[in-house]
């Protein structure tokens, strides 16, 4: 599958070839790519069936000097009779038939309308719409032939311009290296809005949705402009839950980090302090959760869809609400200090401080070492156990007997959460069981992604768990930027890479090697029989690794 995702990169045409700009105000326009057949084949019903290898949000074209009428089935999925369908029809997985009239030459398969994700700005959820000059555009990957005229059949792919030429991840073992490719692919797949969305089926900016995605762009290119744009229209469009609003300052310590540029955070400082949501805190620091009036519920939302909970039991204070909140009152002193902003940068550092306090006191079982989901309950999530470790609220004496409590669940969350679970577990030296999360198989695991026929990341692990997923969904990558920023170990340990911390966790792998780009040109690392190789630019200041070149 590496090999495969490789060539096909190649096949599609994949923007390459011209250097980042730094400045994350340059917004590229979206292009199409010109996408060829990998396969054509008969089906069990003797019908063509054309293949494009991977699925991608486009249009199709038919090239030929012949005209006449046509009908085919557009879609993403074939089944193993080699027929496009939905197999599950509650979902969104894309299947269209299609009927028209070529007309001589290239002609353009009119797709049809979707009410959902062409309604616009909608006050609820809006969605993005994408220039006129792209018209209707839709995911697909096959299309099967019920008649049509002779002609050649091409997809023409619409992303972002993103360089994928600028990474790559080996390592000894195959199954990673192939979610791997598929995160990273998916990346520049569900570009297609020119801003971050939740997928085709709604093409909604969510700030979850787009913190996951962030790092994973900046895990594969160092161009910054593309999450600064969906960043700071989700500062514009806010969504209701507590923690989505919680990622934008998540967001915004992102940006500044991987960008070098501050220009960001300080135009939108005033809305950056209103998320942190002060007006809920009590006396001792904790945020409150009462019903939200806008949604006529408690916002916070803790895991997406509800059923990936694991239990969650919602209270007057949620130890995961809190958690987000520790995090947050961290980056927004770290982001007031970098603007000269001292005494608010001073505020938030002390008011940190007073919730660490709070939380452990609150939410920590003193009995086994555990953590509850909240106050007045005893109930011990795996996220809430999740969340104290990997946003710093557990000591390091705690590490192991939360990891084990950890491990023991296994990902009894959504493709969202997994971001938090893998990065608690990296940070707490469970690397080699990380891993073996991302190479798992199964229903609820990457590979099992593919083993149901995506190409792209799915909103949800499967059709239990979400039964109106799509197959096109980017808050499914997290494996993407865990490979760069912990198997890899590159972290920016000053804005825009001015000083690069390089501390590979490779949990068993016998061979790791790898790039990530940054605005400061690429971060190559390899690890061969315990032995690391770190390949800087020369503006760095590096910390960690054993060899420099």
């Amino acid at each position: 599958m590496k090999t495969f995702f490789a060539l096909a990169f190649l096949a599609a045409g994949c923007f390459c070839g011209v250097e980042a700009a730094s400045d994350p105000y340059d917004y590229k326009e979206l292009v199409a790519r010109k996408v060829e057949p990998v396969g054509i084949s008969r089906n069990a019903a003797g019908r063509k069936l054309v293949d494009f290898g991977l699925d991608a949000v486009g249009w199709l074209e038919l090239d030929g000097p012949a005209a006449g009428p046509y009908e085919i089935v557009i879609g993403e999925f074939a089944d193993g009779k080699g027929s496009v369908k939905n197999p599950f029809p509650r979902s969104a997985i894309r299947c269209f038939r299609v009927k028209g009239m070529k007309t001589a030459g290239t002609h353009r398969v009119a797709l049809p309308p979707d009410r959902l994700n062409l309604r616009g700005l909608d006050p609820k959820a809006p969605a993005i719409l994408l220039p006129e000059k792209f018209g209707i555009v839709a995911p697909f990957r096959y299309v099967e032939v019920v008649s049509a005229p002779e002609a050649e059949f091409r997809q023409m792919a619409v992303n972002y311009p993103i360089d994928m030429s600028k990474s790559f991840f080996s390592c000894d073992n195959r199954d990673l290296e192939r979610v791997y490719g598929m995160c990273k692919y998916s990346i520049l797949a569900t570009s297609f809005c020119g801003i971050y969305v939740d997928g085709d089926r709604e093409r909604t900016p969510y700030e979850a949705d787009a913190y996951i995605n962030q790092l994973c762009h900046y895990a594969i290119d160092d161009d910054c402009s593309l999450a600064r744009k969906s960043h700071e229209w989700l500062m514009e469009h806010p969504t209701w839950p507590t923690e989505w609003r919680q990622h934008s300052i998540m967001m915004a310590w992102a940006d500044w980090m991987w960008s070098g540029s501050i220009e960001s955070a300080r135009r939108h400082y005033g809305i950056l302090k209103e998320k942190l949501l002060l007006d809920r805190s009590r006396e001792d620091g904790l945020l409150a959760s009462p019903p939200d009036p806008l949604v006529g519920k408690r916002a916070d939302i803790i895991d997406w869809p509800p059923r990936e909970r694991d239990g969650y039991v919602f209270c007057p204070a949620s130890s995961v609400v809190n958690a987000f909140h520790y995090l947050n009152l961290r980056q927004m002193a770290d982001i007031a200090k970098a603007l000269g902003k001292s005494e608010d940068a001073s505020f938030f550092a002390g008011r940190a401080s007073k919730v660490r306090v709070a939380y452990r006191k609150t939410f920590r079982d003193g009995h086994d070492g555990l953590y509850v989901d909240g106050e007045g309950t005893r109930h011990k999530s795996l996220h809430a156990n999740v969340a104290a470790l990997a946003f710093g609220l557990a000591e390091e004496s705690e590490y192991e007997t939360l990891a084990d409590y950890i491990v023991s669940k296994g990902m009894k969350c959504s493709v969202y959460f997994a971001q938090y679970f893998l990065e608690a577990l990296f940070i707490s030296g469970r690397d080699k069981d990380a891993i073996a999360f991302m190479a798992a198989r199964g229903n609820r695991s990457w590979l099992g992604m593919m083993d149901q026929g995506s190409t792209m990341t799915l909103e949800a692990w499967n059709m239990e768990a979400k039964p109106n997923l799509d197959w096109n969904h980017a808050w499914g990558t997290p494996p993407l930027n865990i490979i760069a920023r912990f198997v890899l170990g590159v972290k920016p340990l000053a804005p825009g890479f001015a000083k690069v911390e390089v501390r590979p966790q490779t949990g068993g792998l016998k061979y790791v090697r790898g790039t990530v780009p940054t605005v400061k040109g690429p971060v190559t690392v390899e690890v061969k029989d315990g032995k690391v190789k770190v390949d800087v630019p020369s503006s760095m200041e590096l910390e960690g690794g054993e060899t420099r070149k």
